[in-house]
C-alpha cells in the first residue's frame, strides 16, 4: 500500500463507483447487494477477480451496502453507499 498515493486512490475509488453504478453489466452486483439485508457492509473483491484488483484497483479496500431511503416517495427507492476503509472516503 505504500507505493499508492491518495490521488490515486480516490481517483480509482470513483472509477469503481461509477462502474458499479452507471454500467449496465454491474446490475448482478446491484442485486446481490440489494440480497443482502439493508446496512450490511459487502467487500467489493466479492465481485471482482484478482487480476482486476491489481490491473486497476490496487490500494483500495472498498465496501458496499444499501440503506431504505427514508425520505422516498414509495418503498422502492434505495441509497447504496461505499466506503473505502484505507483512507476512510466514502
Amino acid at each position: 500500500m505504500s507505493n499508492v498515493n491518495e490521488n490515486d486512490l480516490s481517483l480509482k475509488f470513483d472509477m469503481l463507483i461509477a462502474q458499479i453504478i452507471a454500467q449496465k453489466s454491474s446490475q448482478p452486483i446491484l442485486r446481490d447487494i440489494f440480497g443482502h439485508s439493508s446496512g450490511d457492509w459487502v467487500n467489493f473483491r466479492n465481485y471482482i477477480d484478482e487480476d482486476t484488483y491489481n490491473n486497476e484497483y490496487m490500494g483500495l479496500d472498498v465496501y458496499m451496502c444499501w440503506l431504505s431511503d427514508i425520505n422516498a416517495p414509495n418503498d422502492q427507492w434505495r441509497l447504496v453507499a461505499f466506503f473505502e476503509n484505507n483512507q476512510l472516503y466514502s
